[in-house]
């Protein structure tokens, strides 16, 4: 028999970990990391490094180069302002010369853009790029998508000498690049666990492919690494709001093109799209603390894992074994109902059961680990949403809601935001689904779009072939609309 434990007291248990000072607090991130979002700071306080995403690239890039950021001290100037400055005085002074303002000039109007930013010249650069707001919080985001993707198994390939530039001008700006301070923490430090590893499969077939193509990664690695972070984040929310059942596929997600109009009647039949995923992002915070606390109960020592983890376990469980876990779930419950007392007035636990009687009406689940398990989360839900803990709760939905209305949605009035794609971005996932090859049918690219979690209604592919047809990607073989090639851009 499998020996199916509760971790309630003792070392890194429940009573340890969830009450200081006989005060119960909610904490994540011990049992199953999954996010790297916080309750404080709110996710509306990124906005511009959500947008911009060159820091997280930047140190993304450093953590897998094993470097840290170069600091200025007692400087009252923006880390632009004062790199650039730094990079100028280190060219003048390898340079001899009657005119070094007109040389100053030349170089900051080559090299830096109208926000003193460094422009992207070569990929060593890459690794300059710096943080809007500087918070230790956001810097969390680059070692999830190191954790979730892997990225570690290609340092090799990224720690290789960068190119050689036989440009004299551009050799002067990468010998006066301040030097980078050694990181001795080893990359794989934050251990967060893939909810949908189903993603890495397209994503490394996409990466290795940019790694072959060094000048469109460098042009490219902020969109690159900004549309797989929000990919896996649309599939993780998914999948939590089903609890796990749809695990193993991708879910594509509804998008138009952003100089597209759209009719209520459109966005009707788009299943899943922004109001849906803004929805499900709402009770995130109340799916990673039932995940967390469900991984308090271990079988045969080992944790027990998301929720599709959970399912494939009880299949193999003995029918004595499941009632000793759903013994478990039932005392993993009650230890959370009796530490939370304070509700908003006229809420407390009657009612929630109350409306989660009249929940369960609708609800269809294979066994009662399902439903336990569905209980117990509608339960910490209901205490978030109706107690003080309200605004932290929302508080950690805005990293995701934020961060997505920043760049992939377009208000559209009465409709409300929709997910859109500009056309920059079209034309460079294009480039990803044809990958290495000359050309695919554009029957299959609408499918390798499904892969990569972006489904377009007919309406948008004729604008998009419209598209393709303008700057001559498309090649007919026939006049039948299974004959239509798309091809390559590079």
């Amino acid at each position: 028999m499998r020996t199916i434990i509760l971790h309630k007291t003792g070392d890194n248990s429940l009573e340890k970990r969830y009450f200081k000072n006989k005060t119960f607090s909610h904490v994540t991130g011990n049992q199953i990391k999954l996010l790297p979002f916080k309750t404080n700071p709110s996710g509306d306080s990124f906005g511009d490094d959500f947008k911009s995403f060159q820091g997280i690239v930047g140190e993304l890039y450093r953590l897998l180069h094993s470097k840290g950021q170069v600091e200025f001290l007692n400087s009252d100037n923006s880390f632009k302002t004062e790199f650039k400055a730094t990079i100028l005085k280190n060219a003048l002074s390898r340079v001899s010369t009657e005119k070094p303002e007109e040389l100053k000039n030349l170089l900051s109007t080559l090299f830096f853009n109208e926000d003193q930013g460094l422009i992207k010249f070569n990929s060593k650069t890459l690794l300059y790029m710096n943080f809007i707001n500087n918070h230790n919080a956001i810097k969390e985001l680059p070692k999830f998508i190191i954790d979730l993707f892997e990225l570690e198994d290609y340092t090799e390939n990224l720690n290789t000498e960068f190119e050689t530039d036989e440009n004299i001008l551009h050799q002067l700006l990468l010998e006066s690049l301040p030097e980078l301070p050694e990181n001795k923490t080893k990359t794989k430090v934050s251990g967060y666990y893939n909810v949908v590893p189903e993603l890495k499969a397209t994503f490394q077939e996409d990466f290795s492919f940019l790694l072959n193509n060094p000048a469109f990664l460098l042009k490219y690695s902020e969109e690159f690494f900004k549309y797989y972070y929000f990919h896996y984040l649309n599939q993780f929310l998914l999948h939590l709001s089903d609890f796990g059942s749809g695990a193993g596929t991708v879910k594509a997600v509804h998008y138009t093109m952003d100089w597209e109009t759209l009719s209520e009647n459109r966005l009707s039949n788009h299943y899943i799209g922004w109001k849906h995923l803004n929805r499900v992002s709402e009770t995130a915070f109340a799916h990673v603390n039932t995940l967390e606390l469900l991984n308090y109960i271990t079988i045969d020592d080992k944790n027990i894992g998301d929720y599709h983890a959970i399912t494939v376990k009880c299949n193999d469980l003995a029918s004595n074994e499941l009632e000793l876990l759903q013994e478990k779930l039932k005392e993993l419950t009650t230890f959370y109902t009796d530490s939370i007392t304070v509700f908003d007035t006229g809420k407390n636990w009657e009612d929630c059961e109350r409306l989660l009687a009249l929940d369960m009406v609708n609800k269809s689940f294979s066994n009662v680990i399902e439903k336990d398990i569905y209980s117990l989360w509608f339960k910490i839900k209901y205490q978030f949403e109706n107690s003080s803990r309200s605004k932290p709760y929302s508080d950690y939905a805005k990293w995701y809601v934020q961060f997505g209305k920043t760049n992939y949605t377009k208000n559209r009035g009465r409709l409300g935001n929709t997910m859109v794609l500009s056309q920059e971005l079209l034309l460079f996932l294009t480039r990803l689904c044809i990958g290495t090859e000359d050309k695919i049918r554009l029957k299959v690219l609408w499918d390798k779009f499904k892969e990569r979690g972006i489904a377009f209604d007919e309406t948008t592919k004729l604008e998009i072939t419209k598209l393709f047809e303008k700057i001559n990607l498309i090649e007919k073989k026939s006049d039948s609309g299974d004959a239509q090639y798309v091809k390559s851009t590079i």
